[in-house]
């Protein structure tokens, strides 16, 4: 049975919290939109050329194929006249009534019986139009025709002005007119014909209100003779009118003192509710009692106790005998303070309860006194004021119904003299429609444009579609998706260096003005700077997928490490491909870490020279390169040997996703970098695989992108273009 490892002493530090739990969710996917444009800019470019000039060919094809012609009839909704002597009609509806009126008419044109009764006329038979529905004997078809006027015609208010318009386009000129112009006609007459309709009936229904009025006339003149003969009814006095004045003004008073009189019964009542505890004291109850001046000293006297209070929090612990006292000395200056404000409030109540039950006590006897001035004064008019009151009655019934059959005379002679009038019409045709002379489809600079933000449309659709549905990591703003994970960095490809440097591996010191090596320079600051904050010696360099360029980057941090004045030692513990020993400039096959986990040699006879102050354990002989032996406790052993004598010992594993070696390292090491090949991993795949490190010993320092190609849109472009500039003049 194997024994568990040996942990040395940096695996005790405390660890930043990690996500646990099952595989990483898929990060979702973020998109730069300029970044998009800006790779795609010949192409949008082209799509737009291309775009116009299918629009100019569909323009110049459907001139032949489907041409159309329209034009409209414009209707005026005119104001109607206020009155009959009005010269000038002032137009003072809102643009809501005329627009809903316009839609009304709109909706009154498309009518089918409307349009079938348009259509029932010789000129429409005579049109090229026409043509299209006969039947087979010759015979124009309304019904055929009028189911597609229905679809074809276009009518609604003009916003904003007193038209509504119709429309109407075909494919000859001439019918435009003729249909759009019968059917017009036959709108404008059926509108005459309705409102003469309505004139008419409006006519009769007055005259007919007019001699019911004059019946009721006569009837009352009668009443009115007789009512004076029965009572003997002579003019009114001037006693009578002063009474009337007095019980008038008596009758104010009552009212007043009455309201008075419930004001303050409802006042006491509340008052004794809240004396005996029925309702809780109002606010103004409670701010009239705070601003008593004991409750304003009393308030000051807790005010000094709670500064007390604070300054002894902050000068003694929870626990102290001080504190405690000062504690309930706070409490009981409150209870004192709160008895008080219930015996002010009390002392308030009962001043309230005296004040109120005077008020009303008051009230009382002035309402008495008012009520019986009243009946004595009432009782004097009784008689009188019945027989004037009835007179008066039938007087003024009869000069409402004089007056009724005067404006019911006046309404008859405008409702005549209205009808006869040319803008008593509530629509007018303003326009007829002509014979258009240009075509109104297709057009020309329509079509141009149309055809180029169509094709645009399906260039770009299909550009962020296909970004969208890449989910390969590709650029440095796709790491945004994945939580969790800092990024260290991004090495260009060579190609997008402006120095040209031959190769990646060394390039920090075979070509150090170069932009790959002035970012392989930074990142291994970043590296520093979390090896010193947690206490990081040793480092695995991991990836997902092979090719993805670790030894590459091994070989350059470890020189940018070494450039700073640290002890670096790499180790090639990818047993499968193993490529360090070469691209560092040793012998391959060299004896290494395998040979000295399996024993055949000490790690003093591994360690050769890389340069300056980098040394290399390569994988080891072929036949010794055992993958089982790095999860063994002699790894373990190893790098705890190693690790006193150097100041980083980086780590070359083997991919994640075609070998298990890489975690197994990650749980004896105590920090990782995982290196993306851009435009190779995806992203669900980093996440997974970030998710993994997370749950490993070591601590995931954070990922670098290697070889993003266009440098994202351009947008570091010109970042690596000043920095090698500046490169080259120092």
């Amino acid at each position: 049975m194997t024994t568990a490892p040996t942990r040395t002493p940096t695996e005790n530090r405390t660890q930043p919290q990690r996500p646990r739990g099952g595989g990483a969710p898929t990060p979702a996917s973020t998109i730069d939109p300029i970044r998009v444009l800006r790779q795609h800019a010949t192409a949008i470019v082209v799509s737009i050329f291309v775009g116009c000039g299918l629009g100019a060919v569909a323009n110049f094809a459907l001139v032949y194929l489907y041409p159309l012609y329209s034009d409209t009839v414009l209707f005026e909704l005119v104001p109607a006249p206020e009155g009959v002597s009005e010269v000038i009609v002032r137009d003072q509806r809102t643009e809501e009534s005329v627009e809903r009126l316009g839609q009304t008419e709109s909706a009154r044109i498309l009518a089918r019986d409307l349009l079938e009764a348009a259509m029932n006329s010789r000129d429409i038979e005579q049109t090229t139009w026409s043509e299209s529905y006969r039947d087979e004997n010759g015979r124009f078809v309304v019904a055929d025709a009028v189911d597609d006027l229905k679809k074809e015609l276009s009518a609604g208010h003009v916003r904003r002005q007193t038209f509504f318009a119709l429309s109407w386009s075909t494919h000859v000129a001439e019918d435009v007119p003729v249909v759009l112009n019968r059917i017009a006609e036959t709108y404008i007459a059926r509108k005459k014909s309705i409102d003469d309709a309505r004139f008419e009936q409006n006519r009769q229904t007055f005259r007919r209100q007019l001699d019911d009025l004059d019946a009721q006339l006569g009837s009352l003149g009668k009443e009115i003779s007789k009512f004076v003969a029965d009572k003997n009814l002579t003019s009114t006095s001037e006693e009578r009118n002063n009474v009337l004045v007095a019980v008038e003004d008596t009758s104010r008073r009552a009212g007043e003192t009455k309201s008075m009189l419930s004001l303050a019964q409802s006042r006491k009542q509340q008052t004794e509710a809240k004396m005996e505890g029925l309702l809780e004291p109002t606010p103004d109850d409670i701010r009239t009692a705070e601003e008593d001046p004991q409750i304003q000293q009393a308030n000051s006297s807790i005010r000094e106790v709670r500064i007390e209070l604070e300054t002894y929090r902050k000068k003694f612990a929870s626990d102290h005998p001080a504190l405690a006292s000062m504690e309930k000395r706070m409490v009981a200056a409150e209870l004192e303070r709160d008895a008080k404000l219930q015996d002010i409030l009390r002392r308030n109540l009962n001043a309230d309860f005296k004040t109120f039950s005077d008020q009303v006590e008051s009230y009382a006897g002035l309402l008495e006194k008012f009520e019986a001035d009243l009946v004595s004064q009432a009782s004097r008019l009784k008689d009188f004021t019945a027989n004037i009151s009835s007179m008066q009655e039938l007087k003024e019934r009869r000069e409402r119904l004089l007056e009724a059959r005067s404006k019911q005379l006046d309404v008859l002679a405008d409702l005549d003299q209205l009808k006869a009038r040319d803008d008593a019409r509530s629509v007018s045709i303003a326009k007829s429609a002509a014979t258009p002379r240009e075509l109104s489809f297709p057009l020309l600079k329509l079509f141009i444009p149309l055809g180029a933000v169509l094709t645009l449309g399906a260039v770009l659709g299909f550009v962020f579609v296909r970004e969208f549905l890449d989910t390969r990591i590709r650029y440095a703003t796709d790491f945004a998706a994945i939580p969790n994970l800092r990024l260290l960095g991004s090495i260009p490809d060579l190609s997008d260096d402006p120095m040209g440097p031959k190769k990646v591996e060394r390039v920090v010191r075979d070509a150090p003005k170069s932009v790959a090596a002035e970012i392989c320079r930074q990142i291994s600051g970043q590296v520093r700077k979390a090896a010193s904050q947690n206490s990081i010696k040793t480092l695995a360099c991991v990836s997902g997928l092979p090719e993805a360029g670790t030894t590459g980057f091994i070989t350059n941090l470890a020189d940018s490490l070494a450039a700073g004045g640290l002890r670096v030692l790499v180790i090639d513990a990818n047993f499968r491909r193993s490529h360090l020993a070469a691209a560092m400039g040793t012998e391959p096959d060299a004896k290494g870490l395998g040979d000295v986990l399996r024993g055949n040699a000490i790690a003093a006879d591994v360690i050769r020279p890389a340069g300056g102050d980098v040394d290399i354990i390569a994988a080891g002989s072929v036949e010794n390169r055992i993958f089982e032996l790095l999860a063994t406790p002699k790894f373990d052993t190893l790098l705890a040997e190693l690790s006193p004598l150097y100041d980083f010992v980086i780590i070359d594993v083997p991919p994640i996703v075609v070998a298990g070696d890489a975690l197994a390292v990650a749980n004896k090491v105590d920090g990782t970098i995982m290196v993306v090949r851009a435009f190779q991993e995806q992203r669900g795949l980093v996440g997974r695989i970030a998710s993994q490190l997370h749950d490993c010993r070591a601590q995931l320092i954070g990922v670098v992108l290697n070889r993003p190609r266009n440098t994202a849109g351009g947008y570091l472009r010109k970042n690596y273009e000043a920095m090698a500039g500046y490169s080259a003049k120092s």
